[in-house]
């Protein structure tokens, strides 16, 4: 579809993707035997067990609440569709939740900590040229021409990601992306990260290295204090397909993308214009201007603090977050047209309750909104897929990848109305 066919459309339409990172439901049913250690896990519980009166008055009436206790409050008058998704990728990961929720199917990963790599990738990467160090007598940790650190990432399960922290003011961040790609072709965890910006020096670095008890060894990027608006960071997954993804469907079709907050870090489409804006505020703001200004498409966007607050255990900051997104909501809800959409989720849990900083493997939230759209319970999703392959159907594009579209459900409850 071109640009001519979307001008002859009788009505423009516009879609906000929503990603609250890190808001979990409740445990996933496959934790008592995939990760036992999530089975109490219920991120939006926990913040509410210590603000029961949360002031989330437009999530509710999106139906929020209804979604965590999986049953219809008769007393709310609801104004969307709400359900939930199970997660079908492997663990709790934000790379491999964007890839889904954008309608690819991730491959299943190879969990492989830097210990069980370290030897063979200093082998290959000397045989390129590059000078390779381990800063600490004994432990696989390698540094790389005094400038990267590679490492485990402590934010995700051990063995899931590795990291390369990155040194900017020493190396070009494009030739940390190469190095990045030598690591990645040779190992198939989910995901090869490399990251950094101003200011990093390798003694800071270092000074946050931490050791944990299952195995791990790598750098505490949220204490070294990247994940702010100079961050640079290239994720490398394994096994997707950038194409079959909602995204690059739009913008074949000629759709304005917009790529905001960490979606801009995780999801490929060279046509989109990226804000990888970490401050929820700012990124709200950015929403908003963009909303007015496009014709036709869809901005995909993603709320980062949630998830770093969780990540720190901080659930007053979690809460406060949630509280100034509803507020956003209230006013963008009232400018939305007849055919425009909201459709709210998020990728994993992030229970800040459970004290290990770590992802939950969680169900997640799913609020369909639109003004001609009746509110109808949605039920369990497979997938997170089935977002993406929404947003295709609603706008008459190709299918994504994989994928069950509720826009037909909503639209034949509509029909019965």
């Amino acid at each position: 579809m071109g640009k001519e066919s979307i001008n002859e459309r009788d009505a423009m339409k516009r879609a906000l993707l929503l990603v609250l990172d890190g808001l979990g439901i409740g445990a996933m049913p496959d934790v008592l035997q995939t990760r036992s250690q999530d089975i109490p896990a219920n991120t939006l519980g926990c913040i509410l067990r210590y603000h029961p009166d949360l002031a989330i008055p437009t999530l509710t009436r999106l139906g929020l609440l209804n979604s965590l206790n999986h049953l219809p409050e008769k007393s709310i008058d609801l104004i969307a569709s709400w359900g939930w998704c199970n997660l079908a990728y492997q663990g709790a990961d934000s790379y491999l939740g964007h890839q889904e929720i954008m309608g690819a199917i991730p491959l299943d990963p190879q969990k492989t900590l830097i210990s069980e790599k370290a030897d063979e990738f200093e082998s290959i990467l000397k045989r390129q040229g590059f000078t390779i160090s381990r800063p600490f007598s004994g432990k696989p940790l390698l540094c790389i021409n005094d400038a990267i650190i590679i490492a485990d990432n402590l934010e995700a399960d051990a063995g899931q990601n590795i990291n390369l922290t990155v040194c900017t003011d020493l190396i070009d961040f494009e030739e940390a992306i190469n190095i990045g790609k030598i690591i990645r072709s040779n190992v198939q965890v989910a995901r090869v990260i490399v990251f950094g910006g101003p200011g990093l020096t390798l003694s800071k670095i270092l000074a946050h290295v931490e050791e944990r008890k299952n195995g791990q060894i790598g750098v505490n990027s949220p204490a070294l204090g990247v994940y702010n608006e100079n961050l640079l960071v290239k994720h490398m997954g394994f096994g997707v397909n950038p194409d079959l993804q909602a995204a690059s469907i739009f913008a074949r079709a000629d759709e304005e993308v917009f790529l905001d907050g960490k979606m801009a870090d995780l999801i490929e489409c060279d046509q989109a214009i990226r804000n990888p804006i970490v401050e929820t505020h700012k990124l709200l703001d950015c929403i908003q201007t963009q909303f007015k200004t496009m014709k036709s498409g869809f901005i995909a966007a993603t709320v980062q603090e949630t998830d770093l607050a969780a990540h720190g255990g901080e659930i007053d900051r979690f809460a406060t977050i949630l509280e100034t997104i509803d507020k956003f909501l209230f006013g963008f809800l009232s400018q939305m047209d007849s055919e425009d959409l909201l459709i709210i989720t998020a990728d994993h849990g992030n229970d800040p309750g459970l004290k290990t900083g770590l992802h939950t493997r969680e169900i997640t939230p799913l609020l369909v909104y639109s003004p001609t759209l009746p509110a109808i319970p949605l039920g369990g999703r497979d997938s997170l897929s089935d977002v993406g392959a929404s947003l295709v159907e609603y706008f008459d594009l190709p299918k994504t990848q994989n994928g069950k579209s509720f826009i037909t459900e909503i639209n034949r409850g509509k029909n019965e109305i």
